[in-house]
């Protein structure tokens, strides 16, 4: 045998051993890998770990085992573990010559995703853009760095942006219920609720059992004054998801008045009906030009914003002039005849231990001392906020005398 001959045997043979030995670690990195599922399987997160990096002290070219590292670290809040294990899959798979090819691999694309992931739940929002960015131009056809960049926006109330997100992840699926649900999503934050619930409605139609959908379009017709649809929304995630439950709860549950007190003494009387003499509520008004301060106390659900209930621009006084308040002098028109009630109170106080409002105000008498009222009829409307900056519900901001109950 020749010497050439020789040394092309002792090649070819290293040349197998070493491929032989590269085998059989890789199949001991899966074999590693599926012992760490296991662990997974059995919360037994710590030996997961462990099993993990056996794996990539075998074989540290297996994206599988940083890709399951980085998740386990996201769920685990340690962000820059997550980054780094989600960095080392984009080299991996951006270098042709080491991209892993296994079945189990991310994509490059999915990699970018996955550590644009991993840099949104730390806040580096200018790098979660870029890799969601970066994943989208390398597949244009999948709607996830798209919809997810979406909900980055939201997160930074880019709300525009966020939207044109989701009219591209619409053109892509259709059909897919989470495109409506964003979207309402960003109309319910702009104010826009009839097409909040429009997108939202669909959302249900096309992925019933969603209960993040439920809440925001609860928020939406809540924003419309539809309360009975909310409370709707509210009794379904009841039984799906008592969290979101409790948010609409707190935002369903908005302030009310409950009664009008006008039978304490001194207190203006509005029992007394229509074409009623002005010097019946108190003989001193019998004077020509006279004028008296009245007080009526009402009452609400919620604690109330002490600025808020107490500031004389947020109340109004008016005369009835509907089904639900009845109608100042049974319809009969105003004359020159009617007390003078300005429209804003001269003051309020509040007592915070019993939810009550007195709302002080005065009445004149005209200059030939024939006024009369209709002290039953003259409506109190509040439109402030309670201590939790909630705006009054709209169904039971006003009361007079002849209702009692608030509407």
């Amino acid at each position: 045998m020749s010497s050439s001959t020789s040394n092309y045997t002792v090649s070819f043979d290293l040349t197998s051993i070493y491929q032989n030995v590269q085998d059989q670690r890789t199949q001991l990195a899966q074999y590693a890998i599926m012992q760490a599922a296991t662990y997974m399987q059995n919360n037994k997160t710590d030996q997961a770990v462990s099993a993990f990096k056996k794996a990539l002290g075998l074989d540290p070219q297996n994206t599988t085992a940083y890709n399951y590292l980085g998740q386990i670290y996201m769920s685990q809040g340690k962000n820059a573990d997550a980054i780094k294990a989600f960095q080392q899959i984009v080299r991996i798979q951006s270098n042709a010559a080491t991209a892993d090819g296994s079945s189990t691999a991310p994509t490059l694309a999915d990699a970018h995703i996955s550590l644009g992931n991993a840099y949104l739940q730390n806040k580096q929002y200018t790098q979660s853009e870029k890799e969601y960015k970066t994943a989208a131009r390398l597949n244009p056809q999948n709607p996830v760095a798209v919809y997810t960049l979406g909900q980055q926006y939201i997160t930074q109330n880019r709300l525009s942006e966020a939207e044109a997100q989701f009219k591209k992840v619409q053109k892509l699926s259709p059909k897919d219920g989470n495109v409506y649900y964003a979207l309402g999503q960003v109309y319910n934050k702009e104010g826009k609720y009839d097409e909040a619930a429009t997108n939202l409605e669909k959302s249900l139609t096309l992925k019933t059992k969603f209960p993040s959908a439920n809440y925001e379009l609860g928020v939406a017709y809540n924003g419309l004054g539809r309360t009975a649809d909310a409370k709707n929304q509210l009794s379904i995630l009841k039984n799906t998801d008592t969290t979101l439950a409790s948010q609409l709860q707190f935002i369903i549950n908005k302030p009310q008045m409950v009664a009008i007190n006008t039978t304490a003494p001194g207190a203006f009387n509005g029992i007394l009906g229509p074409s009623t003499p002005l010097w019946y509520l108190d003989p001193s008004l019998a004077a020509p030009n006279s004028s008296k301060t009245y007080s009526v106390t009402i009452s609400f659900t919620n604690a109330m914003d002490v600025s808020s209930i107490t500031n004389p621009q947020n109340w109004s006084i008016s005369r009835a002039n509907s089904t639900a308040a009845g109608f100042y002098n049974n319809m009969m028109p105003v004359s020159n005849k009617d007390a003078t009630i300005l429209s804003t109170p001269q003051a309020i106080t509040y007592n915070p231990l019993t939810n009550e409002a007195t709302v002080n105000f005065r009445i004149s008498q005209n200059a030939a001392g024939t006024a009369v009222i209709d002290p039953s009829h003259i409506v109190f409307k509040f439109s402030g906020q309670d201590a939790s900056g909630r705006s009054m519900d709209q169904t039971a901001d006003e009361v007079d005398g002849s209702s009692t109950t608030p509407f």
